[in-house]
């Protein structure tokens, strides 16, 4: 995950900066434990393995793996509301935000052109839009291949291992 560490068990590291210095992470996890935040992670995060539903059936999906239930019973409280509107704005990517804007407008010129038939009066018109579709489409690869390469969102970190000084001052714990 991006923002908070969650083990391959999936427990989230409650000692991770990330969490406890985030002031509705904190609250969120005082007041409805570690499961409260991982779902809130799990909703949010762009790496979550339930990125591929939709924001409702996400949520469906998380609570019940979760929680057993399909409908989370503090769902609706503020203090998740306020911990997912803080993790959204704390994983805000600009490429995100582009890669969206441009599956929109392809979804447009997809319906334009499903509507519009195509005669000897609108033929060059709709070549137009073909070439900006096209156009639209490598673009869009470019983003995706920009999005890739940033790779997996983890915390900065340097080379896996440690240096000497880290680790003669390992050793000296």
């Amino acid at each position: 995950m991006y923002l908070l560490s969650i083990n391959k068990a999936g427990d989230i590291h409650t000692d991770d900066d990330g969490l406890m210095l985030v002031p509705e992470f904190r609250v969120l996890v005082d007041a409805y434990g570690d499961n409260a935040i991982k779902y809130v992670a799990l909703i949010c995060d762009y790496d979550s393995p339930y990125r591929h539903y939709n924001e409702k059936e996400r949520t469906r999906a998380v609570s019940y793996d979760l929680f057993g239930v399909y409908q989370y019973r503090h769902r609706s409280a503020k203090k998740i509301a306020d911990a997912i509107s803080k993790y959204k704005e704390m994983q805000f990517d600009p490429l995100d935000a582009q890669l969206q804007a441009f599956n929109e407008k392809i979804d447009e010129y997809t319906s334009l052109m499903k509507d519009v038939k195509i005669t000897e009066d609108n033929a060059e018109s709709m070549q137009k839009i073909m070439i900006g579709i096209e156009k639209i489409l490598k673009t869009r690869q470019t983003l995706l291949d920009a999005i890739e390469k940033r790779g997996k969102r983890q915390k900065l970190m340097g080379d896996i291992t440690m240096s000497f000084l880290e680790n003669k001052y390992d050793n000296n714990k």
